[in-house]
């Protein structure tokens, strides 16, 4: 098949390249990147953090807020191999957005994860190995006072793991967590199952990979050459003979990837290829591997006895908002309502969302009216500034 000179030059950009060390530095104030799209009233600022030593430990928050006073702001972080960059600028498909258009700032977090070049072989990563669930927790600290900018309490969402990161966050550190709002993502197992977590980082260091690639088996750079024929022309060839369109293409991988209509459901009518496409094509390619294990043995006890992350739930205060999708499963939604309801908080709301799949949770095309509005009602109301 002959793929179109965009392709093929993606193609070309993609080829590994050698290893290049990218140095971060702070920045000390914000830098304002302007409007998120031309004639857009919502302006996008910057702020990074250097958390550590090594040439990818940094952190960044990409804040999006509208011309007036803000009444609330929220801290959001995202789920695996996703960043704080609006890929989807239209209050339609954008959560952000669309709070930062009716009066919430939102500050959308980068991990370390987005200063990997995704040309490095996964081999080469070893620093991933400290990249730890704590150390991203504490990271998680250090974008709350970025964003915060000294208010004394801001809300936190999380999607998928930054669920799970904010479930931690606000364990430990309840006084500064107005409300905790949780997107189709879970911290505690309702039907907890044995875990050998010890096998699994002996396997880990055996194998060497301290990286999971989110090109898996397709490789990275096919992934992103179909991520990108879908993002840019729906109609156009697909880059896989088996399908006429590249939209079609997408739409039957994404269907199925998770099992049917667990990653998103476009051929039921609830996400559209293109947007889906469009979001999923600037995700960062690694994440460190360790929290995967971490995460299944946090979930697998009431209480980790290896860690102090968990050591607040059961007896969290603090207000929560939960959204969980039917797409992945009756056990996932379990797993969601229980880590909202044994949370210990005594407000906690769990809105089912019927045949959504995982991401559609942020791009249904009906999200902004089943996920957009109620959160956006509820952070007013939990802020006090609809009294």
């Amino acid at each position: 098949m002959r793929l179109p000179a965009r392709l093929l030059c993606l193609a070309a950009l993609l080829v590994p390249a050698p290893a290049l060390a990218i140095p971060i530095q702070p920045i000390q104030g914000p830098q304002v990147l302007g409007p998120v799209a031309p004639g857009s009233p919502i302006e996008e600022t910057i702020w990074r953090l250097k958390v550590d030593d090594h040439d990818w430990d940094a952190i960044a928050i990409h804040c999006y807020a509208g011309p007036d006073a803000p009444a609330a702001t929220l801290l959001y972080l995202p789920g695996t191999n996703m960043n704080g960059a609006a890929a989807l600028k239209d209050e339609a498909h954008n959560l952000w957005i669309s709070l930062a258009a009716h009066g919430i700032r939102v500050c959308a977090m980068d991990y370390r994860t987005h200063n990997i070049p995704p040309e490095r072989e996964i081999g080469t990563l070893t620093a991933l190995k400290d990249w730890t669930t704590e150390a991203f927790v504490r990271d998680v600290g250090d974008a709350v006072v970025m964003a915060g900018k000294g208010q004394s309490k801001i809300f936190l969402a999380g999607f998928s793991r930054g669920a799970s990161l904010a479930y931690a966050y606000a364990a430990k550190r309840p006084g500064e967590i107005a409300g905790l709002i949780i997107l189709d993502g879970s911290f505690k197992s309702a039907t907890p199952k044995p875990f050998d977590a010890d096998a699994a980082l002996a396997e880990l260091e055996t194998g060497g990979k301290w990286a999971s690639d989110v090109g898996g088996r397709r490789g990275w750079v096919a992934r992103q050459m179909m991520m990108e024929a879908a993002a840019t022309n729906p109609d156009g060839p697909a880059t896989d003979p088996a399908y006429k369109t590249a939209g079609e293409q997408l739409a039957a991988v994404v269907q199925k990837s998770w099992g049917p209509g667990g990653l998103a459901n476009p051929e039921g009518g609830i996400s559209k290829p293109q947007v889906l496409a469009t979001l999923m094509r600037d995700y960062d390619r690694y994440y460190p591997a360790i929290q995967d294990i971490e995460g299944k043995r946090i979930a697998a006890q009431t209480d980790d006895p290896t860690t102090k992350l968990d050591d607040g739930w059961g007896e969290m205060t603090v207000p929560i908002l939960a959204f969980t999708s039917t797409g992945m499963g009756a056990d996932w939604q379990a797993n969601v309502r229980y880590s909202a309801e044994a949370s210990g908080s005594k407000d906690v709301t769990v809105n089912v969302l019927q045949d959504y799949g995982h991401l559609d949770v942020l791009v249904a095309e009906d999200a902004p009216r089943a996920v957009y509005e109620p959160i956006r009602a509820w952070v007013i109301a939990h802020s006090g500034a609809g009294k």
